[in-house]
């Protein structure tokens, strides 16, 4: 859960205008706090329940958050296309080492 979710809410990050950053000035030291504790801990049951209390503050803090996100899909015909993307971010990724087969 880590990608978007501490620039998203991180006090030091709350950028005016900036992509990709705290565009709407949330601020909570107790969050910030969590998250960073989140962070740093390499147990997957600890770092779930720190991103959990987390969730909790925010949810009770925000007037309105995302509860799921879009899965990104890419179909392909294999026999065409080479080196398709095969991260999470599907098409949203750089597409410099697609190529299409001859």
């Amino acid at each position: 859960p880590v990608i978007g979710v501490h620039r998203t809410y991180l006090c030091d990050n709350a950028k005016k205008g900036v992509i990709w950053s705290n565009t709407q000035q949330y601020c909570n030291p107790e969050v910030d706090a969590i998250l960073v504790k989140a962070g740093q801990e390499n147990d997957q049951q600890k770092r779930i329940a720190f991103y959990s209390e987390a969730q909790k503050i925010i949810a009770q803090d925000v007037p309105i958050y995302f509860t799921n996100t879009v899965p990104y899909h890419t179909i392909y015909n294999h026999t065409k296309v080479g080196n398709p993307p095969a991260t999470i971010w599907g098409t949203c990724s750089p597409l410099d080492e697609v190529y299409l087969k001859d």
